[in-house]
């Protein structure tokens, strides 16, 4: 069981990684237009980050498992469209648009279902969460390498439409793996009766969120970092080595990265429940720390590569740290919307720390703008560490979420504080 929970998502994230470059390249092929591709983009964050709501929602209604299938298939049926409309009428922008957007609006609560089905799979399987997470962390940054590789290979010598029905048949695949599964396994979370609506829904959601210290915070600090390592990672050194004429060397530092990261994951699936976990957050946040500064400070090359190993292997525990404290602290009732939130936080995190930084190279420099982060970062770490919510990250309660009559009244309705 462990081992089709991983295969489905790693065809499902290869998949995607490989469609994250062939959608692109398709769309400049077609359309010959280079800002197709950034608008695509752009016209996705706000259905994607209403995807991530919504998806939360759905996840507790129709069940972890049973949504999984459902958004792998829907993502695949998007991706093989384009292919086929290519065929039958030429792709043009408009077209790229609406089935873009709907492939990246149904990845989003499928990732979702998945990070939610984790602590069922663990139970069933009898494994300990923290091997789960950190092989399931391993294995992401495994695709994260191979699937681009992978896709520019294959860009080279076949069409790129050619691709995409790889893309397609991942995704169909990972849909069929999660199938497998014994049906108990990440059943339907709450009863029709206890349907109260969207509002309510989301309600109970934001209140365990606010209820236990240790969520809420984890939340706000995961949203803090992408903010920061997004423009980091794509803004600002990519547009330092391009200017020293070394776009090769960007390759280098985002596989270095990325190796960083698996050795990092690995090394707490197989160690991390012998550790406490406060100890493990510390030393991952010292150690990205030490990492991130390098990185942006933009030193020469060689120590950018050290720098970008440093911080991937002291980022590589703390997704599957995370994803641990998360799912043993929420119930099990409103696991889906709850992490729903939290990736709707991350997402909107991403477009505004990258504009941010964006503004800030055009009004005071690169290297100024790359010093900024790291003092931001050095101070954000620093507070994290000093937080008193994160302090007893060994100790495990869950928030109960508030019964409420209705969802006229659950408005008003908070969640019972158990995790403070």
């Amino acid at each position: 069981m462990l081992i089709r929970y991983l295969l489905s998502h790693a065809l499902s994230l290869f998949g995607n990684t490989v469609a994250a470059i062939a959608l692109p390249w398709l769309v400049l092929v077609r359309t010959g237009d280079a800002a197709a591709a950034g608008l695509i983009a752009a016209v996705s964050a706000l259905p994607m980050l209403v995807a991530a709501v919504a998806g939360g929602i759905l996840i507790d209604r129709v069940g972890r498992r049973r949504l999984s299938v459902g958004a792998d298939l829907a993502s695949a049926a998007c991706v093989a469209a384009l292919p086929i409309v290519d065929r039958a009428s030429g792709l043009t922008i408009a077209w790229f648009i609406v089935l873009g957007v709907a492939g990246a609006v149904f990845d989003v609560p499928g990732m979702t279902a998945r990070e939610a089905l984790a602590p069922d799979i663990a139970a069933a399987a009898g494994v300990g969460m923290e091997r789960l997470a950190g092989l399931r962390e391993g294995i992401g940054g495994v695709v994260v390498i191979v699937g681009p590789a992978v896709a520019g290979g294959l860009l080279a010598i076949i069409d790129p439409t050619t691709v995409l029905w790889l893309t397609a048949g991942c995704s169909a695949a990972a849909a069929l793996v999660t199938v497998t599964l014994p049906k108990g396994v990440g059943g339907q979370s709450e009863s029709p009766s206890e349907n109260r609506g969207v509002r309510g829904d989301l309600v109970r959601g934001f209140g365990v969120l606010r209820g236990d210290r240790v969520l809420g915070t984890i939340t706000l600090v995961s949203a803090g970092s992408v903010a920061v390592l997004a423009p980091l990672q794509n803004l600002v050194l990519p547009v330092h080595l391009v200017a020293k004429n070394s776009p090769g060397g960007f390759g280098l530092v985002v596989s270095f990265l990325a190796v960083g990261g698996i050795a990092g994951a690995s090394l707490y699936a197989a160690m991390g429940a012998r550790w406490s976990r406060r100890t493990v957050f510390v030393a991952a946040q010292i150690t990205t720390t030490l990492g991130i500064v390098g990185l942006a400070v933009l030193p020469p090359t060689p120590l950018m590569l050290a720098a970008a190993a440093l911080a991937g292997f002291g980022s590589g525990p703390l997704p599957a740290l995370l994803l641990v404290l998360v799912t043993e602290r929420i119930p099990d009732e409103v696991r889906g919307r709850v992490l729903g939130l939290q990736n709707a936080a991350t997402m909107t995190a991403i477009p505004l720390g990258t504009l941010g930084a964006g503004l800030l190279v055009e009004s005071i420099g690169l290297r100024q703008t790359g010093m900024l982060l790291a003092v931001v970062w050095g101070v954000m770490a620093s507070v994290t560490l000093l937080l008193p919510a994160l302090r007893r990250l060994d100790s495990v309660q869950k928030a109960e979420p508030v019964e409420t009559a209705d969802a006229g009244e659950a408005g008003s309705s908070g969640a019972a504080v158990a995790g403070r």
